[in-house]
């Protein structure tokens, strides 16, 4: 994959990132809304494509900034990549559905899963538009600080 490809989702999403910190700001009820509709689709994406492209996962190896992370997924994720993309597409609609549970006592461990996972993906360097991956996760941190201790 040529980097020159990447520039503009690179740039959109970083964009995007720091849109969302600004509304985990101001907004942070509509940030988790949004985020929850977000981690939702991308799951469903994830889901689709996992099944019908697996090998376009693949191309995430080549962007891996770690030794360990590029041979994980040029090894073990390679033989795998239906089952794992699904597992993790799964684990992303969760996180959406938590996001949008109207109680805290989902949200807040949804939120937690967001951040976890986008701070996960983050060593995929451009193949998760780095940095925005953690930027992104900043505007999760943010909303939890800003929820309503009860709701």
């Amino acid at each position: 994959m040529n980097p020159k490809e990447f520039l503009t989702p690179y740039i959109i999403a970083n964009v995007l990132a720091l849109l969302m910190i600004l509304i985990g700001w101001k907004k942070p009820r509509t940030g988790k809304i949004i985020w929850g509709f977000v981690f939702l689709a991308a799951g469903l994406f994830n889901l689709f494509h996992g099944i019908t492209k697996p090998a376009t996962y693949l191309d995430f190896g080549n962007m891996a900034v770690f030794p360990f992370l590029r041979d994980f997924i040029n090894g073990t994720f390679s033989h795998m990549t239906t089952p794992i993309v699904a597992l993790i597409a799964v684990g992303q609609m969760m996180i959406g559905f938590f996001l949008l549970y109207r109680s805290n006592r989902l949200t807040r461990p949804g939120i937690v899963g967001g951040i976890l996972f986008l701070i996960g993906i983050a060593p995929l360097g451009i193949g998760s538009a780095f940095p925005s991956s953690l930027l992104m996760a900043a505007s999760l941190i943010l909303i939890y600080i800003h929820l309503p201790s009860r709701e």
